[in-house]
């Protein structure tokens, strides 16, 4: 893990911006794909002990998923969930709202975990599905030792380098700078609903109005059909794209020309907001010397057993998961 990497300071704005529009993560865990059953039937195996723990905090938490889903299993147990508090940390600004019908969580949003204070909120587990990579690497050890009581255990699942889920990432990535920097799709879909909308009614020159508007549009059109052709999985940005223009270009008329061209605006940022949430995920992801480094600091602050994995499923590796215990005694 090199240094620029592990002092790298991710913008959580995209992030932000995110969870005001859903409480469902990112990678949804309660998604049928086989990446969201493997992160779900992974921690279901944890339930045991997540359940029977007092304390736990949840470092990257977003609106509390993990909460939610082991609310979920106490209550088929018939146990309490309020049993189990809860401190969810996320850094992203996320709405008190998202959290506010879970009485056993107390969420602490819009600041990093490392700039809270330890005395304050000891635990005896620490939990964190896609969120511990975000932190400051130096942070990482030091800080789960000084949050957990002896004994207490750390349980993280953390983006992997070349995973199913790195991969989609880079493949989303790519389709967005095409998108919006090297085609300029968005400008292109405004320029040809202006186009279509100051047409002149005369047929001849009806045709020939916006003709190298319209032939960049389909130039564009062409080529993301040909990306798409050649790929076996449709579900793609670039789909996206070619509805939302089919769309807008079909229900465009003077009277909705401004409205749609602001839509455009707006989609943009949004589509700006994910390619930095899929950026800020492909520098956060670890290779195998990162989750070593890792795993070797948390053995220097006094976590003995500790081990790592990869959580598999039938695309592929999904995670790293790391797992460590506080010694009880220290030597």
């Amino acid at each position: 893990m090199s240094d620029s990497k592990s002092s790298e300071v991710t913008s959580t704005d995209p992030w932000s911006q995110l969870w005001s529009q859903t409480v469902l993560p990112s990678w949804n865990l309660l998604g049928s794909d086989p990446t969201a059953v493997a992160l779900r039937e992974h921690w279901f195996e944890q339930k045991l002990w997540i359940c029977e723990s007092s304390n736990i905090v949840d470092i990257g938490s977003g609106p509390a998923v993990l909460a939610r889903l082991f609310a979920s299993i106490d209550s088929e147990h018939q146990r309490p969930a309020s049993a189990t508090q809860w401190l969810c940390v996320d850094q992203a600004q996320i709405p008190s709202t998202s959290v506010s019908d879970l009485p056993f969580v107390t969420g602490k949003f819009g600041v990093p975990w490392e700039n809270l204070s330890a005395s304050e909120h000891h635990a005896n587990a620490i939990v964190s599905n896609f969120g511990l990579e975000y932190v400051r690497h130096e942070h990482i050890a030091r800080g789960c030792a000084s949050w957990l009581e002896k004994g207490g255990r750390l349980h993280a699942v953390v983006h992997a380098q070349g995973s199913v889920i790195d991969r989609q990432s880079a493949l989303g990535l790519s389709d967005l700078n095409l998108i919006l920097d090297e085609l300029g799709f968005p400008e292109q879909v405004s320029a040809l609903l202006k186009s279509k909308v100051t047409a002149p009614a005369d047929p001849v020159a009806r045709m020939m109005h916006g003709v190298e508007v319209r032939d960049a549009f389909n130039q564009s059109v062409n080529r993301m059909k040909t990306i798409l052709d050649e790929r076996s999985d449709a579900q793609s940005v670039l789909l996206d794209w070619l509805v939302i223009s089919r769309d807008m270009v079909q229900a465009v008329s003077e009277d909705t020309l401004g409205n749609a061209q602001e839509h455009l605006k707006t989609l943009r940022v949004l589509y700006e907001a994910e390619r930095s949430r899929l950026t800020a995920m492909r520098s956060c992801a670890l290779d195998q010397s990162g989750i070593d480094a890792i795993a070797h600091e948390l053995k220097l602050n006094g976590f003995d057993p500790i081990h790592v994995s990869s959580l598999e499923c039938s695309l592929g590796t999904v995670a790293w998961t790391l797992d460590a215990h506080k010694l009880v005694k220290s030597f």
